[in-house]
């Protein structure tokens, strides 16, 4: 496609005009070393890409102005270095502006930079320079199929034990997501034997689940996600649900943020698993063997989990709960955390991008001396697995809800 002025309306974008001007080109977002408060570098693709601006966030805010402006031109060029982006949201914590230069709007919406990149690649899609090739392919699995892996809708309740079927109606319901009921249905089984352990009944809304809308919301089909947004919370609805638990940390935030801003109400609460685990532990709900094996284990927090969704203290209690286990931190942790590279769709568009983050993180947690690497999102597990396996490294990466199955009785 050849590049065009703005006759673009960048409606979506428009509404966020206030914090797009907001940027003051400081640059923290460009580089920042803070020991004290664990920062050590802001961009994780930035190095990768060749360290130009377009490749942090005072570039992108200075792209948003300029086609806002109608100073500069749209081009699949531009379009492809939006979407170079994992949207971890690790520049917002770095920014002097974040949280007092908007005034005017709600305070949800203060200098949000991933809002805004996810608002360019909004109007990118409705101008037609968006998203990127395999992303189109992964909506018409989506539409299809209901799921982003090009499997059969039909085979989404596939991972659920023989024999022992789940109610599909019942006030707790757990949002199974797909990348698990796909790609590790092992998540899913151990995510059932903690529950099993406590006593905790839960049922699954299958087939009426669909995919949660994620990965179109962070790479611009806004149209697609409200439908599956809407069909989700009425199959919710339709399953009984009063509260929602949801592992995956990419459906968390779906859901817990994102679906407000579709529906008029969510009928229901949203749990993160760390989160219910946590309370049966300090309920006093679960068993767990004797005479465990001591054990090094280090977290990564996952963005959407963490920076996005403010849900840090939980999976560690969770962690430090375990007889056996020590947790140990890598230097940057919590608000600071490094990306493990999967986010924002670069994992399906740019996987060697993805990776090569991967193996920047994986770096950290080798440097801890642990025997885990554990996270709570399969999109952190997956890519972290991969950064290990192109790295012949020993540490060993698991979900902190496999952690927790091994060590029940």
């Amino acid at each position: 496609m050849s590049e065009q002025r703005s006759e673009i309306p960048f409606s979506n974008l428009r509404k966020l005009e206030k914090m797009v001007a907001a940027c003051s080109r400081i640059g923290d977002c460009r580089q920042m070393v803070k020991p004290v408060d664990g920062r050590y570098d802001v961009c994780p693709v930035k190095d990768f890409l060749g360290g130009f601006e377009p490749y942090v966030a005072r570039g992108r805010f200075r792209i948003a102005d300029g086609l806002l402006r109608g100073t500069l031109n749209v081009s699949d060029g531009l379009a492809k270095s939006v979407y170079e982006c994992t949207l971890c949201g690790s520049c917002r914590e770095a920014c002097h502006k974040a949280g007092n230069a908007c005034i005017e709007l709600p305070i949800s919406h203060w200098m949000n930079h991933v809002k805004v990149f996810e608002a360019l690649r909004a109007d990118l899609v409705e101008a037609g320079y968006g998203p990127m090739p395999r992303h189109k392919e992964i909506y018409g699995s989506i539409e299809k199929e209901h799921n982003p892996y090009f499997e059969k809708h039909d085979e989404r309740g596939k991972w659920m034990p023989k024999g022992k079927p789940l109610p599909t109606k019942g006030p707790l319901v757990l949002f199974t997501g797909c990348t698990e009921p796909y790609r590790q249905p092992e998540v899913l089984t151990s995510l059932l034997g903690i529950l099993d352990n406590a006593g905790v009944k839960i049922a699954v809304a299958n087939p009426d689940e669909w995919c949660c809308g994620s990965v179109a919301i962070r790479t611009g089909n806004k149209s697609l996600a409200q439908n599956l947004a809407r069909h989700n919370v009425e199959a919710m609805k339709k399953a009984g649900a009063k509260d929602v638990l949801v592992h995956c940390s990419g459906c968390y935030r779906t859901l817990k943020n994102d679906y407000p801003e579709f529906v008029d109400k969510l009928p229901f609460n949203v749990t993160h698993a760390s989160e219910f685990i946590r309370d049966l532990v300090k309920d006093n709900k679960l068993t767990f063997k004797e005479d465990l094996e001591e054990v090094k284990v280090t977290y990564h927090d996952p963005c959407h989990l963490g920076r996005q969704a403010g849900v840090y203290d939980a999976p560690r209690e969770v962690l430090k709960a375990i007889p056996g286990v020590e947790l140990v931190e890598m230097k940057r942790i919590r608000q600071n955390a490094w990306c493990c590279g999967a986010g924002g769709g670069v994992k399906s568009a740019f996987s060697d991008l993805a990776v090569s983050v991967g193996m920047d993180r994986l770096a950290e947690a080798e440097a801890t001396k642990a025997k885990f690497l554990t996270s709570a999102c399969p999109f952190c597990r997956g890519n972290l697995i991969d950064a290990t396996k192109t790295k012949k490294a020993r540490i060993q990466v698991k979900d902190i809800v496999e952690l927790v199955a091994d060590a029940i009785a």
